[in-house]
Order: structure tokens, then sequence, then C-alpha cells
């Protein structure tokens, strides 16, 4: 696996890894550093906190049917 930070930071710009379902460390690392550009790479997992859906290839371009779709809502409460 290449370091996407290393080949942003090459270029310039501040570059920091945040875990992408965290709002605090998303906006933490948008605020945080230097006044230039900026890449976040935000580490995810496809479908995260539905049991049926989560790091499931197919739910990246699937969408739920109802049934489904109020599943999920129950789930992430």
């Amino acid at each position: 696996e290449s370091n996407l930070q290393d080949r942003w930071r090459a270029f310039g710009w501040d570059a920091r890894r945040v875990d992408g379902h965290s709002f605090g460390e998303l906006l933490g690392a948008l605020r945080a550093g230097q006044s230039g550009p900026k890449a976040v790479i935000a580490d995810t997992v496809k479908g995260k906190g539905v049991s049926y859906m989560e790091d499931r290839l197919e739910w990246h371009y699937r969408s739920p049917d109802r049934q489904q779709y109020e599943a999920a809502l129950g789930e992430l409460g």
C-alpha cells in the first residue's frame, strides 16, 4: 500500500489521515495545520453500523428498498 500522506506532503500539502466516521477527527483535520492546501485521507467502512451493509461491496452502488431502509434506520438509532 502506498503512503498517500507522504505523496500529498511531497507536493507541499498538509496531509492528515483520520477515522472518516468521526466528525470530530474530520473537523480537527480541516481546522488544524497550515493555511495552504489540505488533504484529508478519511478511512471508512462502507455501510458502517448496518449489519447487512457493512463492508459489502454491493452497497457501494446499490440502494436499499423500503424494508431495508427501515431496518437500517433501526440499527443506526
